[in-house]
């Protein structure tokens, strides 16, 4: 994951916690290596060289953007798929967070970004892996997580077929005398959206936890 988008994940953490949460020391410190980095770049010569073309995009709000715009400035089939992966990974880490509401996310948002983030962008990566460059340019990233006790948090699909690729969800468990879990999983086309892929279970409490997005 490159060193702004983590520096990104900080910013969100904070937001969505309304700053009651310190974000996880792995993110922290590689953005205080980053900053350190920066200053001995600052200290080279200026030269003439135009960066590359992801420094350009990285360094824009590019998220608010629709992924298909995005997309249209990369002509490079591996920055377009390094690309998807970074833009997909925000916004799995944004809706996610934005899902789980404030009191979810102050307990569980560290465990989520260690254990379970990562493994989504295993899952993304795989996915840009075996699109080619028309494929990845069509692809939608959902943006409305469900609220209440709904287990979506976003889709992937084929803007042209308007059908699912991959659906990331969550769902609430509560085995006999284990307290609450929740179930982060995906599913795929590849089976007709049968099979629970898992990504990992958080545990929350002995306590019914609150509905997603509750504030």
């Amino acid at each position: 994951m490159p060193n702004w988008l983590k520096k990104v994940f900080v910013v969100l953490i904070t937001v969505f916690t309304l700053g009651t949460v310190t974000p996880p020391a792995y993110l922290i410190t590689t953005n205080a290596d980053a900053k350190s980095k920066s200053d001995v770049i600052e200290q080279e010569p200026i030269t003439n060289e135009t960066p590359p073309q992801t420094e350009d995009l990285s360094s824009r709000d590019i998220y608010s953007l629709p992924w298909h715009e995005v997309a249209a400035t990369l002509q490079d089939h591996e920055q377009l798929s390094s690309q998807f992966v970074d833009y997909t990974v925000y916004q799995a880490n944004y809706q996610t967070m934005e899902k789980f509401g404030p009191k979810i996310s102050q307990k569980l948002g560290d465990d989520y970004m260690n254990h379970v983030l990562p493994k989504m962008e295993d899952v993304i990566q795989m996915l840009s892996k075996k699109m080619d460059p028309d494929d990845l340019r069509n692809l939608v990233i959902t943006d409305r997580p469900a609220a209440g006790t709904g287990e979506r948090i976003f889709h992937i699909y084929d803007a042209r077929t308007k059908k699912d690729l991959v659906r990331f969800h969550v769902r609430r468990e509560h085995p006999p005398q284990q307290g609450y879990w929740f179930s982060f999983h995906y599913h795929t086309a590849d089976d007709n959206f049968a099979k629970h892929h898992e990504l990992g279970r958080l545990y929350w409490d002995k306590n019914t936890p609150p509905n997603w997005m509750a504030q």
